[in-house]
């Protein structure tokens, strides 16, 4: 038994996308008919017809040798017989399929199913094996199979052409006349009706080409149809016709031998494999990956500005998120269920006076929200002025701050040493008084502080408490700077005025917070004889209220620090599209491969788009710890507040992913709408 002919459909077999594709082939004994064949190109010197007419059949088994000048038309023939080409009028059959009407889907897939090339210059895919430089074209056939049934498939082949022990061996591993039957064992996977080889000896040493012919010779006399171009009268001898062509026309059409009998039919086409779609697409993959790593540092320094665009997105919301959260810690330390009466919310004379405006508010609006306020469970009157004070020979200016003894309780603010004063201090104007931690530090460094005296204004006050540190305020103030005396001291003491700054409630429980807030309005209005809520002249603020108000402007800050890191993705996203756009061009003549040997333009799409994919998924996923990192460190070792969003880090790695997929759309596209011929002879 002869072993090399071609073996019985198996891990091979394809099926087109087009119904016509998958019809048997005639009882006729002819695999390619043409009828008068034209083919013309425009060109600035007017129309060339480099086929002119062209009647040819050709018989099932046949080896038939296209020899002819340069200008000949040869060329174009083979290209048209390859289906890398379409006639611009005549009738091409091809295993009695109709070519002229089919898209370039339909051409792809008729090259896959029915036609093997072996090229002039091998086209061997570098940096690839043997064996799966073979596998290629089972990759792009229609029924999918896994990577083990390709793999055996591909291993048949090259053991057929003697090539059993360089299944792993890469391009510039063999030899010329190795590659070429790599070359063939590729042409001859699918189970192919025709043979074309294109100058199959053109770059080999006369042994080598002996070698090959004699190898032609043999798959031929095992019935497989084989077309050749050459210009060598030696190698066309190993034909059993030699065509000849001149000026686009066939002069002569010489038979020396009768077709070898041909095989029986192949039997249907076998189902798809089971994971034969998960295959293709991990196949894909690889591909992208090591397409990739071809160029390490050029593909390191394109996915740099993925890398930078989500590291510096994800830290700076989490700098956003932690400062917002700070803030609203701040800000719930001045009191849970709290209510603040702000004094001053007045229109006077056309101008408009807030907060810090003249004094509206009274100690007796105080007692009557205190007993006419349903949920209210302390009031406290406060004033607040900036004063001078001194101890011991130290001098200070800083807050006093006049309140009532709930206060404390309102603002949840512990007494670290010492008490506070009572009511009946409030009652007397009692020249008494309680520091905070800052106060304490400056102006009694050392030694028992209560008991001991410090003059504001230059009146004596006894200290007899020190609060608990609260640290900075919302607006950045030193809550702890600050010296509490009884509001009453304050305002017919230091102050001397009648009226209050702000008025601090406590309410029972979140859920009244609204219907005080309410009633308190109302009730002002009431006692300060106004009727439009628009001419107020205070305003009752929550605590949540606050929280808004001081969280939007981080908000908006956050926002705006992601947006700004958010640029280097989009330059990232430029950098990818224009390094995918040189890879293109780079991999032209693989782009030519691939489609000659049956990939469609969505194959080559879809290539090329994974690659920009994977790079960009890589720079996105390396960038998330980077920007995870760095929050960290700026909160272990700078104390910035940062906090990690999940959804930032969604969200980031998404935008990466979909930049990849945007700006890899373009290159991909343009990858895929390349002609193969001109592709094949890109050098």
């Amino acid at each position: 038994m002869n072993s090399l002919a071609p073996p019985a459909p198996d891990a091979a077999g394809t099926e087109s996308a087009a119904r016509r594709l998958s019809q048997p082939a005639p009882a006729s004994d002819a695999v390619i008919v043409l009828k008068d064949l034209v083919k013309t190109y425009s060109s600035d010197a007017g129309e060339v017809r480099a086929v002119r007419g062209v009647h040819l059949t050709i018989e099932r088994g046949d080896f038939v040798a296209i020899m002819g000048s340069s200008g000949s038309g040869k060329s174009t023939m083979m290209n048209i017989l390859g289906c890398l080409d379409q006639a611009s009028s005549g009738t091409y059959l091809l295993d009695g399929v109709d070519t002229s009407d089919l898209d370039a889907n339909e051409l792809a897939d008729l090259r896959n199913q029915k036609l093997g090339f072996v090229f002039q210059g091998f086209n061997l895919l570098s940096r690839t094996t043997a064996t799966e430089n073979v596998e290629l074209p089972l990759i792009y056939a229609t029924r999918r199979l896994s990577a083990d049934e390709r793999a055996d498939a591909a291993a048949t082949e090259l053991e057929r052409v003697g090539l059993g022990q360089r299944l792993d061996h890469h391009p510039n591993e063999l030899s010329g006349g190795q590659q070429q039957r790599v070359a063939i064992a590729r042409s001859l996977v699918n189970r192919p009706a025709v043979l074309l080889a294109d100058e199959p000896t053109g770059n080999l040493d006369s042994q080598t080409s002996d070698d090959i012919m004699k190898l032609f010779r043999e798959l031929n006399d095992a019935g497989l149809t084989i077309i050749m171009v050459t210009h060598e009268p030696d190698v066309a001898a190993h034909a059993r016709r030699t065509v000849v062509m001149r000026d686009g026309q066939i002069r002569s059409d010489d038979r020396r031998e009768p077709p070898a009998a041909a095989p029986p039919p192949p039997p249907p086409p076998r189902g798809h494999s089971l994971f034969g779609f998960a295959s293709l697409a991990l196949n894909i993959l690889a591909t992208s990956v090591r397409a990739l790593l071809r160029n390490k540092l050029r593909t390191i320094l394109t996915a740099l500005g993925i890398i930078i665009g989500v590291g510096a997105v994800i830290a700076m919301v989490a700098i956003g998120r932690g400062a917002s959260a700070m803030i609203e810690d701040q800000i719930r330390g001045l009191g849970n269920n709290t209510l603040t009466v702000f004094s001053g919310q007045v229109f006077r004379g056309g101008v408009y006076r807030g907060y810090g405006g003249p004094g509206t508010l009274t100690v007796a609006d105080s007692e009557a929200i205190g007993r006419e306020i349903s949920g209210v469970t302390s009031v406290s009157p406060e004033t607040r002025s900036t004063e001078r004070y001194q101890a011991e020979g130290l001098n200070w200016s800083g807050n006093v701050t006049g309140v009532a003894p709930s206060y404390f309780f309102i603002r949840d603010w512990p007494i670290a040493e010492g008490a506070s004063f009572t009511e009946e201090d409030v009652r007397s104007m009692a020249t008494v008084a309680l520091i905070g931690q800052t106060v304490r530090d400056r102006m009694f460094p050392e030694g028992e502080v209560i008991g001991r005296t410090l003059r504001i204004s230059n009146i004596p006050f006894q200290v007899i408490g020190v609060l608990d540190k609260k640290g900075a305020a919302p607006w950045g103030a030193d809550q702890d700077d600050v010296v509490v005396i009884p509001y009453t001291t304050s305002m017919k003491r230091i102050i001397g005025t009648t009226w209050l700054r702000t008025i601090n409630v406590k309410i029972g429980s979140p859920g009244q917070m609204a219907a005080a807030q309410e009633q308190i309005n109302l009730l002002l209005r009431e006692r300060h004889n106004i009727s439009d809520p628009n001419m107020d002249d205070f305003s009752v603020r929550t605590s949540d209220e606050f929280i808004r108000m001081a969280t939007e402007t981080s908000r908006v800050m956050t926002y705006l620090l992601g947006s700004i890191a958010g640029v280097s993705l989009l330059i990232g996203g430029i950098g990818i599209m224009n390094i995918m756009l040189v890879s293109v061009t780079e991999r032209t003549r693989e782009i030519g491969i691939r489609r000659a040997v049956g990939a469609r333009g969505r194959d080559i799409r879809l290539q090329f788009l994974t690659e920009a994919i994977v790079l960009s998924s890589i720079g996105g996923a390396i960038g998330v710890g980077l920007g995870i990192g760095t929050a960290h460190l700026l909160t272990r070792y700078f104390s910035w507040p940062a906090e990690v969003s999940t959804a930032s880090v969604a969200t980031a790695f998404g935008v990466s992913f979909a930049v990849g997929v945007l700006f890899g759309y373009f290159p991909a596209h343009k990858a895929a709408a390349l002609n193969p011929i001109e592709a094949l002879r890109h050098e």
